[in-house]
């Protein structure tokens, strides 16, 4: 399988036409895109594992947004890509975000989803972090009562009780967790809650692309406030709020978020 930045970030491709990176949140590797791969047809799929998370080396102790994007850019060195639209999930889609800012020539569009520009700010230390943590401490050792605390942090009630089959693929996703991986996502986690690691919001005019901010109003990790702040802040980015969704949005209602995704990366590709 493909690797990049010294043969240690694992990442894989599939498909024809423009090229799409996608970016999962962090501690969840590139596997996780699983169930939304087969509404993404007619595109190049580039997915990865984040450093210290599925086939990927740990490499180093930072796990800053900087060190994480520039494990994407390897990737889309390796993969031959110039330029591509990023569509980023949570963490990953900070590391969009910072694709964008800090690599311009490189990012076509962007699908931000669930995510912010000031962790800090929006997240911080509060009490949905420290149960996320919490719950990611036990995956290693008692899967199902980490995941009994996860799952509802990451998705609706509603969501959880009309898809039970949710859990099986989560169950397939956190046993891999190993302790050292639930350790790099905890410090990365830490990171952000409680460190100014990263906050872009004064720059986010400077971004240029076509770009959809998506979310769903029932997230318990980030709140919906950060994703309108996105759209308010980002020249002409559209904005769509899907009502009852938690932070798995993109899961709970593909029928909903993908055909406008889908929308905004074809006109983009057309310019």
């Amino acid at each position: 399988m493909p690797h990049a930045e010294d043969g240690s970030i694992h990442w894989e491709e599939e498909g024809e036409g423009p090229p799409l990176l996608l970016v999962m949140a962090y501690g969840l590797g590139g596997d996780a895109w699983a169930p939304l791969r087969p509404h993404l047809g007619g595109h190049r799929l580039v997915r990865f594992d984040h450093r210290g998370t599925g086939r990927s080396g740990l490499l180093t102790d930072d796990l800053s947004i900087d060190t994480m994007t520039e494990d994407a850019l390897a990737v889309l060195d390796a993969a031959g890509i110039e330029r591509t639209h990023v569509f980023g999930i949570s963490m990953g889609g900070m590391v969009a975000q910072a694709l964008a800012l800090d690599h311009p020539e490189r990012v076509a569009g962007l699908v931000l989803g669930c995510t912010s520009a000031a962790p800090v700010r929006f997240v911080g230390a509060g009490e949905a972090v420290v149960e996320l943590i919490q719950g990611i401490t036990l995956l290693p050792t008692d899967l199902e009562s980490g995941l009994d605390i996860v799952l509802p942090l990451v998705f609706s009630d509603r969501f959880l009780r009309e898809d039970p089959s949710i859990r099986e693929l989560a169950r397939t996703l956190a046993g891999s967790i190993t302790d050292e991986t639930a350790a790099a996502i905890m410090q990365s986690l830490s990171q952000l809650a409680v460190g100014d690691v990263f906050d872009v919001t004064e720059r986010l005019g400077e971004i240029q692309v076509p770009t959809l901010v998506q979310h769903g109003d029932a997230d318990r990790l980030i709140p919906v406030a950060a994703a309108r702040e996105l759209a308010d802040r980002i020249p002409g980015a559209e904005y769509q709020e899907l009502t009852g969704a938690g932070h798995g949005y993109v899961m709970e209602r593909p029928e909903d978020a993908i055909p406008r995704l889908l929308s905004v990366i074809r006109d983009g590709t057309r310019r």
